[in-house]
C-alpha cells in the first residue's frame, strides 16, 4: 500500500462551492489481496472526497465532489489514485 499517482491544478476557489470528477476506476484482477485503489479529491493535500474499488471490479463515480464553499484564492486542487489497504 502507499503508491500513488495524483494529478494537481493551482485553482482559483473564489465563489467555487464544490469540485467534482467524473471517474471510471477500472481496477485489474492482478492487484494483491487485501488491497483496493482509492480515488480521491485533494486539496491542498488534504483529501476532501474519496472512493475505492476492489481488484477485478470497476466502478463509474459521477458523484465525486469536494466541498470548497469555504475556500477562496488559489489552491492545488486534484486527483489522487492510491493503493490502500481494502
Amino acid at each position: 500500500a502507499g503508491d500513488r499517482a495524483e494529478v494537481l491544478q493551482d485553482t482559483d476557489l473564489t465563489d467555487v462551492d464544490l469540485v467534482r470528477a467524473h471517474l471510471r476506476l477500472r481496477v485489474p484482477a492482478s492487484v494483491p489481496a487485501g488491497l483496493a485503489w482509492e480515488v480521491s479529491m485533494v486539496v491542498d493535500g488534504a483529501k476532501l472526497a474519496r472512493a475505492t474499488c476492489l481488484p477485478g471490479r470497476q466502478r463509474v463515480l459521477t458523484d465525486l465532489a469536494a466541498n470548497v464553499s469555504k475556500l477562496a484564492g488559489v489552491h492545488a486542487v486534484g486527483v489522487r489514485l492510491e493503493l490502500v489497504e481494502a
